[in-house]
């Protein structure tokens, strides 16, 4: 996120290398920042990062997590959209759990969701039935 050119092309560098050499460690750590991170700025960026390694395409690296992984990012984000109370983040948050629910469901990969989802727009939460998935 930074503006000097030498800090963000050092920065991908080391991202693209832990995204080819250990991309558990790299999914969790995005995850982990988007759940605890005092910065919104940060757990908006988290949120794409992780949004943009979990949609299927080039770089969809879902499938070379450990089933360990998969599972915690599951349950990261779904509890990251229930105490996240900034509208960005929500969004980006939402765009993420799209994209990786739109590549996982029809191998049926997150049983989970469903019930979640059916359990916000039931919920009495105002916040937690506005989700847009």
């Amino acid at each position: 996120m930074s503006s000097a050119n030498e800090q963000r092309s050092q920065a991908e560098l080391l991202f693209n290398l832990c995204k080819q050499t250990d991309p558990d460690s790299l999914c969790l750590k995005l995850a982990h920042l988007l759940q605890f991170s005092p910065a919104a700025e940060a757990r908006a960026m988290s949120a794409i990062l992780l949004r943009k390694q979990l949609t299927r395409d080039d770089s969809y690296l879902w499938p070379r997590l450990n089933p360990t992984t998969q599972s915690s990012l599951k349950t990261i984000l779904l509890t990251c959209i229930q105490q996240e109370d900034n509208k960005s983040i929500s969004k980006k948050l939402c765009d993420t759990i799209s994209e990786l629910a739109s590549g996982i469901l029809p191998d049926n990969g997150w049983p989970e969701l469903l019930p979640f989802m059916f359990q916000c727009v039931s919920s009495d939460s105002p916040k937690l039935q506005d989700w847009r998935f």
